[in-house]
C-alpha cells in the first residue's frame, strides 16, 4: 500500500510542476525578466518558507538545532541548483514548454536518478531492481532526445513558413522572434547543462538526513519532513535566478512595465510557483513512501511525468499548430519511450528484493 501511495504522490507532484509554467503564456504585460523575478521570490523563497513554517511543528528550533556545515551542505547545492532553475526558465522562454521540458528534466532525471543509486545504494546496482534503472535511465535520454531533435525541426519549419518561433505576439513574456539553426542548438545545450545541474536538488534532498531528523525530532511526521531541506536549498536557488533577473532589469529596462502591474499579473507568477511548489513537496513525500530506493526511483517517475505533462501543455497552448503532421512523428515517439522508462524504472521497485 505504501508502494501505491508513493508511486501516485510523484505522478502527481510531476504533474503538477509539469504544468507550472503554462502561467508564462497567459502574461500579456510583463517581459521575461519581469515574470522571473516575481516568480523566483514566490516559488524559492516565499511559498517553501511558509509551507515549511506551516505544516512542520518548532521549525525555528529544528534548525538551531544544525551546525553550520548541517545547513551550508544543501544552501551550496541548491545555489548550484539554481543556475539549472534559471536555465530552463531561459529555455522555456526561447524554446517553449514542450521542448525545453524534455531536454531539461530528461536529463535532471538521468543524473538524479544515477547519482543517488551509485553513491548510496551501490550494492544495488547489479541487482535487477538497480539493473532496471539504469535502463530506465538510458530510456530516458533517448527519448528526451527524440523530443529534442522534434523541437529542431519544429524551429526549422517555423522559420519556413514565417511564423516568427511559433508563439503569439499576446504572449508578450515569450521569445517572438526565429533564431538560427546554431542559436537553437546552443539553447539546447544550456538545457542538457541545466539538467545536469538540475539533479543537485534531488542530492541536497538525498544528503538531508540531518534535517529530516532534526525536523522529525522537533515532532513533524515523517513523510513531511523533507519540507523542512527545501527552504534552505531553494533560498540559495534563488541567488542566481534573482540576479539574473535584476540583471535583465536593467539591462532591457523593463521595470517601468511593474507600474502597469495588475493583479492578474502577479498572480501568474504566484500561481506558477504554488503549482510548482506543490509538486515539490508532493514529490517529497512520496519518497517517504517507496523505501531505501524511495529517492532514485522516486525522482525518476517525478521528472519523466514532468516532461510529458510538459509536452501535453506544449500542445494544450498550440506550439505545434502551424506544423506539419510529419513533425509530431519525433515526438510522439519520444513520448512512448519517456512512459516506457516510467514502467522500467516503476517494475524496478516491486523486484527489488
Amino acid at each position: 500500500m505504501n508502494n501505491i501511495t508513493g508511486f501516485f504522490l510523484t505522478l502527481v507532484a510531476g504533474a503538477s510542476v509539469g504544468f507550472s509554467m503554462w502561467p508564462l503564456k497567459w502574461v500579456r504585460t510583463l517581459k521575461w525578466e519581469n515574470f522571473w523575478l516575481l516568480y523566483a521570490i514566490f516559488s524559492l523563497i516565499v511559498v517553501p518558507f511558509g509551507l515549511a513554517f506551516a505544516v512542520l511543528p518548532h521549525l525555528g528550533a529544528a534548525y538551531a538545532s544544525l551546525t553550520l556545515h548541517q545547513i551550508l551542505q544543501p544552501l551550496l547545492l541548491g545555489i548550484l541548483w539554481g543556475f539549472a532553475q534559471l536555465g530552463a526558465g531561459i529555455c522555456v522562454h526561447r524554446l517553449g514548454l514542450a521542448v525545453s521540458g524534455a531536454v531539461v528534466n530528461g536529463v535532471a532525471a538521468a543524473f538524479g536518478t544515477i547519482i543517488p543509486l551509485i553513491s548510496l545504494h551501490r550494492d544495488m546496482t547489479l541487482a535487477i531492481s538497480g539493473l532496471l534503472i539504469l535502463i530506465g535511465t538510458g530510456l530516458m535520454l533517448t527519448g528526451a532526445g527524440f523530443c529534442g531533435w522534434s523541437g529542431y525541426l519544429r524551429e526549422a519549419e517555423a522559420r519556413q513558413q514565417d511564423h516568427g518561433a511559433g508563439f503569439g505576439q499576446e504572449q508578450t513574456a515569450m521569445r517572438q522572434v526565429s533564431v538560427a539553426n546554431s542559436t537553437y542548438l546552443l539553447t539546447l545545450g544550456i538545457a542538457a547543462g541545466s539538467g545536469i545541474f538540475a539533479s543537485l536538488l534531488n542530492i541536497a534532498l538525498a544528503y538531508g538526513d540531518d534535517i529530516l531528523k532534526s525536523a522529525q525530532g522537533h515532532g513533524a511526521q515523517v513523510s513531511w519532513a523533507p519540507f523542512a531541506v527545501w527552504p534552505i536549498a531553494l533560498l540559495g536557488g534563488s541567488v542566481a535566478n534573482i540576479a539574473y533577473s535584476v540583471y535583465l532589469l536593467n539591462k532591457n529596462k523593463t521595470w517601468r512595465r511593474f507600474k502597469d502591474l495588475s493583479f492578474k499579473e502577479v498572480m501568474n507568477p504566484f500561481f506558477a510557483a504554488c503549482l510548482w511548489m506543490a509538486g515539490i513537496a508532493l514529490y517529497s513525500s512520496g519518497t517517504t513512501f517507496l523505501g531505501s530506493l524511495g529517492i532514485s526511483i522516486g525522482f525518476g517517475v517525478f521528472m519523466i511525468t514532468m516532461i510529458i505533462s510538459g509536452q501535453l501543455a506544449g500542445l494544450m497552448t498550440g506550439e505545434w499548430r502551424f506544423m506539419k503532421p510529419g513533425t509530431y512523428r519525433s515526438f510522439a515517439l519520444g513520448v512512448a519511450i519517456l512512459v516506457l522508462a516510467v514502467l522500467t524504472i516503476g517494475t524496478s521497485k516491486y523486484l527489488q528484493k
